[in-house]
């Protein structure tokens, strides 16, 4: 806890594990879409409407061009049809009608979330715990520093815990 660095952080300091989490189906701070193909029961895409358009051409042969530009789907069909796309309800309408009840469509946010029964009294720790257990969180998965600012007790602990003499406790 004393050699550590402390990453601006006050004592009582502790670390936890926080990661990005999705919240699927939401209206509002959208980060981007997610579509689920229904035959495969899996997620075939995420991310922002800029970057659909390389999944809309490897998956709809009927398309002849497909552009971003200022915010906007450009999609043309072998059949003339024409989409301007801006939002989840458009490019729903263009897999109803090009693929009807294979996919499912849906905006997602992100938000940061601290991971359940995470506590760790040093970095050090919690950067080794992330690496050993990377099975149970997502690639976003980051030691961050809390401060028990408001707890007599644990700041009472983490004095203690600095300030006993480790080696003359070992020696006896």
């Amino acid at each position: 806890m004393l050699t550590q660095n402390t990453v601006c952080q006050a004592d009582p300091r502790f670390w936890v594990v926080m990661q990005t989490v999705k919240d699927y189906w939401v209206e509002d701070d959208v980060a981007g879409i997610g579509i689920y193909d229904a035959e495969a029961a899996e997620s075939v895409f995420e991310g922002e409407l800029e970057n659909l358009v390389d999944w809309l051409k490897e998956n709809f042969e009927v398309i002849v061009k497909c552009e971003y530009d200022n915010g906007f789907l450009e999609i043309v069909c072998e059949d003339e049809n024409e989409y301007f796309i801006d939002d989840i309800s458009e490019i729903r309408g263009f897999l109803e009608e090009y693929d009807a009840g294979r996919y499912s469509i849906c905006n997602y946010r992100e938000r940061e979330e601290i991971a359940q029964n995470t506590m760790f009294l040093t970095l050090r720790e919690c950067k080794k715990h992330i690496k050993a257990n990377q099975h149970h969180y997502n690639k976003t998965a980051h030691p961050y520093a809390m401060t028990a600012w408001r707890s007599p007790q644990v700041e009472r602990l983490y004095k203690i815990l600095q300030n006993v003499n480790w080696d003359e406790l070992l020696e006896e």
